[in-house]
């Protein structure tokens, strides 16, 4: 038992199957109804050598599903999976999650299935984030399916509703589906069978007439309008359901009839009918009345398109009086929700979602409408969803709903406003009321009851969907008021939220969402607000999967470690210790300019490129492989592209993102489907030698290749043949090739040092080469505006020339040390980016030629490759390391990168601090020099303070501002006019050796320092006189000193592992850090023994938290969250 709960618990984690999917056994057909048609369809499963697919087909309400229900509960020993479609789920109940899902009902039901799938992930670990529905058909259902013999008994999947599982995009996902289902179910084993249901679609029904013209009958056809006895089969159901007996009855026998004559083969219609009559969604009227008129509604015949709109309009007017305005506000409001919620609420849930409404709104629409929704006349907590399809349908059609029809805008306006107001009610700190940090989420016991208690189902529906409900509202300047208060005050609950329900992914889509809404606005976003929304995503990227494992590690590990310059870690620090200090301090100053590092390739990698949606990224290797990344992620989407017999040098996606070329060292072009992850056709072939370079033409239709041959051929993307002659100018090799924006010209590069321009219709060379280079021109791209060109060169130059005259513009941009490998435009045409062989990737301003910050370093090899994504925020590089990675591109005040950049300290900096009111940076350097810088531009201010002999070791600025202390190697401390940058006075001398930390006191009026003699000295800060004697006691360098808040104790750190006020509990390693509660009353103290201690100054006590050697929280932390969030309260 335990063994099969680990297996099917692996099952779920890696195949997430959807719930609410199954087999209904409700939904079955009255006994001895559709017997003939249930009949046919058993002996198709009990057979072999007959088509393995059988597809029932009719129209909405002739009882498709409820047959695919009663096949499943009748053969359910047999039956192997079974998914249910729905247009309402159609966020979830996508082609490849339903894959996922019948693969995870296969595995749970037969053990070879789940043990070959288990393999196949410990193989493929990201087999999963495949785009390809073929490639998940092959690889979850085909291939685990061969492990079960042939002589097995039959096994049975059931696809429920196929009409309803997307979009009908030519190539889409349900094509794709569609396709496999129809033309590829022969490739499982003779025993499984496929039983589907479908509306007659128009794409559905081309499938199918394709397949019937077909000499291979892969699959069997049955159309509902088709099956004899379907009137007798709605009579014997419709008298059962309003005939108490033969005799008496809410129905006669003759009006029983008369209702299945009247439903022309629609047994929904015929279901409605009886549930009207039978009192459920009745305003008032007599049965009989209601019955004559029903029987006026009834459908045209079995193929009509809009059967049911009549009845379901009466049913309306009877229910609610259109002449009424307030019944009627009411009712589209109510409905408005009901239809535009993302997943169904429950009465409770949508009442909620409803401030300010009446309180028994809800309960006053829907007790009325029971015949054309569930959930309503059940508990209050039952999901409310339309009976069927086609009563949304309806009601979304205002030209067939009419006066009933139903605006989805005002159902997204409510929900966004409910959403923020439960959130606003019930957001708060530890969400799931956990009382510590020690266990993973998973090994809570009875997690799931105790988040029931905390969280309400309407709360977690808010915390996942307001951002798409306000994609799909008017902006206004209310809502940023909203935005302001969400993310300011509870946005880190929300991710607790988030979090707990293992959705924290949601958290990073929906601060991109709410970026775009405020860029609706006709306003200008709070630069605050704004930053801290855009880091929300870089910090679910570096502590999302732990939030998710151990939630509570959100406030003991996230928010610690986020970069102290950072907007989350000023907001995130408030919410948490309102007025305190924080128990830990951030590691970083800023987020890394490093996002991710995609590792897969087992040789150098030489070309990458973003898809144009910017969600995946493509690589080409000299392991002779492509691989396709998830940008996000970092993680492989499907198996390696493999055909090339040689390195792969570029690659490159097509426009609409369905296509990537490559070219190789092994002289041919291939174009890949990134869909299937195969080669589309043969390579391209006709170069002589390698191919260096390959790009796709604006509208897909051509592919260009430069070679080592000299030449650059035109390719047609369709027929893959060559287009015209090779175009041949160049002396050398051509390294790179590019299209303009409007394709009607291509650019090359070349290793004779030039670049050449040729028409893209005629392949004729325009004008001269432009020349300029050195050495060897390696890469060439067209600014987006299309003004401009960038070519790199082995000379480690960078030019940009006009394309228009062919001149140079400006200047060639200097500053790599080594060849330049790769140049790129931004989207904009503002900047520049570009790798080399100097290990740097570096971003330029496109009109100044000057450098955007310091260079992006982390390649320990040779930077092959880079490009920009679409929107322009992220870099991507490629290296002779192996890796990919991925950088934050934002230049205003680039993100990681050091911002006191220019006339900077010529040796390492040892200190900074903020002056009081933020806006000046101080910092000390072994060059002995101080400097000051302003805050927000990084410029430097003035002239470096210079008269130290030795290393600046301690800096800081006086309480008011106006005064800078600072202390060195040199042995004493020097005070500097903060303003003018003159030293104050003479220097401060005393200590005999180096001074290690100063400080001033609260009021200004003292400072203090620590020096490796020994001891501690205050000074006079007025006059620099030495007040009293130096403290002494400690018996090792004194390494950091620090006055109370109230400037009546000192506090100091050694190396002799102690801290000093009255003799305390003594570290086991140096003490590099201590500092005060605001209150005085508690002491921090940090060291090299990897603990934090927190000291009771009264009681002389400590609470010790333990910091792992890696710098990272363990899971065998011994503490509460509340003993150490609330530490410095207590």
């Amino acid at each position: 038992m335990y063994l099969f709960l680990d297996v099917k618990h692996k099952l779920e984690q890696k195949l997430k199957p959807i719930s609410g999917t199954w087999l209904d056994k409700n939904k079955i057909c009255l006994e001895g109804t559709r017997t003939t048609i249930i009949e046919e369809i058993s002996q198709w499963i009990s057979h072999r050598n007959v088509p393995q697919t059988y597809i029932l087909c009719g129209e909405a309400g002739t009882g498709k599903s409820t047959i695919g229900h009663t096949i499943g509960a009748k053969f359910e020993n047999w039956l192997g999976a079974f998914f249910c479609f729905s247009r309402r789920f159609a966020a979830t109940r996508t082609p490849s999650n339903a894959l996922c899902t019948i693969a995870y009902r296969l595995g749970i039901k037969f053990p070879v299935i789940a043990n070959k799938l288990i393999q196949t992930f410990e193989v493929n670990p990201n087999i999963l984030e495949s785009t390809s529905i073929q490639e998940l058909w092959k690889t979850l259902i085909v291939t685990p399916a061969q492990m079960i013999a042939q002589k097995h008994q039959p096994v049975l999947i059931v696809i429920d509703a196929l009409d309803e599982s997307g979009g009908r995009e030519e190539e889409g996902p349900r094509a794709q589906l569609l396709s496999l289902l129809i033309n590829s179910t022969h490739d499982l084993p003779g025993n499984f069978h496929v039983f589907v249901t479908s509306r007659p679609e128009s794409d559905i029904i081309e499938h199918l007439l394709e397949q019937e013209a077909s000499d291979i009958q892969s699959s069997r056809v049955q159309y509902m309008d088709d099956i004899p006895g379907t009137r007798d089969d709605i009579f014997q159901y419709v008298c059962s359901r309003m005939m108490r007996n033969r005799v008496t009855g809410r129905l006669q026998e003759h009006q029983c009839k008369m209702v299945a004559e009247r439903a022309t083969g629609f047994f929904q219609w015929a279901a409605i009918v009886c549930t009207s009559l039978s009192g459920q969604g009745k305003g008032g009227l007599s049965v009989s009345k209601c019955f004559d008129r029903f029987m006026t509604l009834n459908p045209s015949n079995a193929k009509d398109l809009h059967a049911l709109d009549g009845l379901y309009g009466s049913i309306l007017e009877d229910a609610f009086d259109i002449q009424d305005t307030d019944v009627m506000a009411v009712y589209r409001s109510i409905m408005s929700q009901v239809l535009a919620a993302f997943e169904p609420l429950s009465q409770a849930g949508l009442q909620s979602l409803q401030p300010g409404s009446d309180e028994n709104a809800v309960t006053c629409v829907l007790s009325f409408l029971g015949s054309l929704f569930t959930g309503i006349s059940k508990s209050e907590n039952a999901q409310v969803r339309p009976v069927h399809t086609s009563v949304l349908d309806f009601l979304l059609d205002k030209q067939r709903s009419k006066q009933f029809g139903v605006d989805l805008g005002q159902g997204h306006q409510l929900l966004a406003d409910g959403a923020f107001h439960v959130m606003f009610r019930d957001l708060h700190f530890n969400m799931g009321n956990l009382e510590s940090s020690y266990m993973l989420n998973s090994e809570i016991e009875n997690l799931e009851i105790k988040l029931s208690k905390g969280i309400k189902p309407e709360l977690i529906y808010a915390c996942s969907y307001w951002d798409l409900h306000i994609q799909n509202i008017e902006p206004s300047d209310s809502w940023l008021q909203q935005l302001e208060i969400f993310f300011f005050n509870y946005s880190l609950y929300w991710m607790e939220v988030l979090g707990l329900m293992k959705r924290i992914h949601i958290a990073s889509r929906a601060a991109i969402n709410a970026l775009t809404f405020v860029g609706n606005m006709q306003v200008i976003m709070n630069k605050e607000l704004r930053i801290l929304i855009q880091e929300i995503p870089q910090f679910i990227q570096a502590f999302g999967k732990m939030i998710t494992a151990a939630t509570p590690h959100l406030y003991l590990s996230g928010i610690p470690f986020i970069p102290k310059q950072s907007s989350l870690h000023t907001v995130y620090k408030r919410c948490c210790h309102p007025g305190k200090q924080a128990v830990f301090s951030a590691q970083m100053l800023t987020w890394p300019d490093q996002q991710v590092i995609y590792r897969g390739h087992t040789s150098g990698v030489n070309a990458v490129a973003f898809s144009p949606d910017g969600k995946r990224i493509v690589s080409g290797s000299d392991d002779d492989s492509i691989r396709i990344w998830n940008a996000d992620t970092g993680e492989v989407i499907g198996n390696p592209l493999q055909g090339h017999s040689n390195a792969v040098t570029s690659v490159a996606f097509s426009p609409d993102g369905k296509k990537i070329v490559s070219g190789s060292d092994d002289s041919s072009i291939r174009i890949w489907d990134t869909d299937m992850g195969e080669a589309s056709s043969v390579p391209l072939q006709g170069h002589l030698d390698w191919v260096n370079s390959v790009a796709f033409s604006p509208d897909g239709k051509t592919i260009i290749s430069g070679s080592r041959d000299k030449t650059i051929r035109i390719w047609n993307a369709t027929t893959r043949e060559a287009i015209g002659d090779p175009l041949q100018g160049h002396l050398k090799a051509v390294t790179s090739v590019v299209f303009s924006p409007d394709g009607k010209r291509i650019v090359s590069g070349s290793w004779d040092s030039s670049i050449r321009i040729w028409n893209a219709t005629t392949g004729e060379a325009i004008g001269d080469p432009l020349q300029g280079h050195m050495k060897a021109v390696t890469s060439v791209a067209y600014s987006p505006d299309a003004t401009r060109i960038v070519s790199g060169s082995d000379d480690k130059s960078i030019r940009i020339w006009d394309t228009n005259t062919g001149e140079g513009v400006g200047d060639p941009l200097w500053g790599h040390s080594n060849r330049v490998t790769s140049v790129t435009f931004s989207p904009d045409s503002k900047r520049i980016v570009s790798g080399s062989w100097d290990l740097s990737i570096r971003i330029w301003g496109a009109d100044t030629g000057e450098e955007i910050g310091n260079p992006l370093q982390g390649h320990s090899e040779i930077v092959t490759t880079v490009a920009t994504s679409p929107d322009g925020r992220r870099i991507v590089s490629g290296s002779q390391d192996f890796s990919i990675r991925i950088w934050n591109a934002k230049t205003e005040k680039n993100i990681g990168e050091p911002s006191l950049r220019h006339k900077g300290h010529s040796e390492i900096v040892t200190l900074v601090g903020f002056s009081p009111d933020g806006k000046r940076i101080v910092s000390g350097s072994g060059d002995c020099s101080i400097r000051i810088w302003d805050a927000d531009t990084g410029e430097a201010i003035g002239d470096p303070l210079q008269g130290h002999s030795n290393s600046v070791s301690s800096v800081g600025f006086s309480p008011d501002g106006r005064r800078i202390i600072s202390g060195s190697w040199d042995s004493t401390i020097r005070m500097w006019n903060a303003d003018t940058g003159e030293a104050i006075g003479n220097p401060l001398q005393g200590h005999l050796e180096a001074v290690n930390s100063i400080a001033f006191s609260p009021d200004g009026n003292m400072i203090l320092s620590g020096s490796d003699d020994n001891s501690i000295r205050i000074w006079n800060a007025s006059t620099g006189r030495e007040v009293g004697d130096s403290l002494q006691g400690h018996l090792g360098p004194v390494t950091s000193v620090t006055f109370s808040p109230d400037g009546k104790r000192i506090l100091s750190g050694s190396r002799d592992r102690s801290i000093r006020i009255y003799p305390l509990q003594e570290h086991s390693d140096w003490v590099t850090s201590v500092s005060f509660s605001p209150d005085g009353k508690r002491i921090v103290s940090g060291s090299d023994d990897h603990s934090i201690r927190i000291w009771n100054v009264l009681r002389s006590c400590a609470l010790v938290v333990r910091i792992a050697r890696s710098a990272s929280h363990r899971r065998s932390q011994p503490y509460m969250i509340k003993s150490v969030i609330n530490a410095m309260h207590r």
